[in-house]
């Protein structure tokens, strides 16, 4: 089996520094926009009907994939847990995140059905797994080479609602 690590920052050298690839282009970002690619991710494959992992939260893609969202600092500690019958890759370093709120923004960046999620979909024409958590606050998570012109469209979206 293939190792992984350059994606994992659990497996970084304790020197390194974290750096979020959604930085510079979040530098003047307006309020309803919010940097969550710190946040751990581990893509799970497998038969994962009966995936359930404490202290993390389950997405399911597909019937035999999943991506599991955790803190993190307890990234490797889940993926220990997962080891056990699943396919477990710690993808944190490869997948950025961003946390926005409203619907109407949601509705300029994506054609998902917004009261279907969690959903694989496209923001701004780049893949990502879309969640609705309560009322109006929505999380993605997308590839991080794409993370400056995601960030870039995500304020640009939220900019051309404000009133002027």
């Amino acid at each position: 089996m293939s190792d992984f690590a350059f994606l994992s920052p659990g497996a970084a050298d304790a020197t390194a520094v974290w750096r979020s690839p959604l930085e510079r282009a979040l530098a003047d970002a307006p309020p309803g926009v919010r940097d969550i690619s710190r946040t751990g991710k581990v893509e799970v494959r497998g038969e994962i009907a009966e995936l359930g992992v404490d202290g993390a939260e389950a997405v399911w893609i597909s019937a035999h994939r999943a991506l599991v969202l955790c803190d993190y600092d307890e990234t490797a500690a889940v993926m220990q847990r997962l080891d056990d019958g699943f396919l477990a890759l710690d993808v944190t370093g490869a997948l950025a995140g961003l946390e926005v709120e409203g619907a109407a923004v949601m509705r300029r960046l994506t054609d998902l059905d917004l009261d279907d999620l969690p959903a694989p979909g496209s923001i701004a024409h780049v893949q990502a797994i879309v969640i609705r958590d309560e009322g109006e606050t929505f999380r993605f998570f997308f590839p991080q080479e794409y993370g400056h012109y995601v960030a870039e469209v995500v304020v640009d979206a939220i900019e051309g609602l404000r009133p002027r």
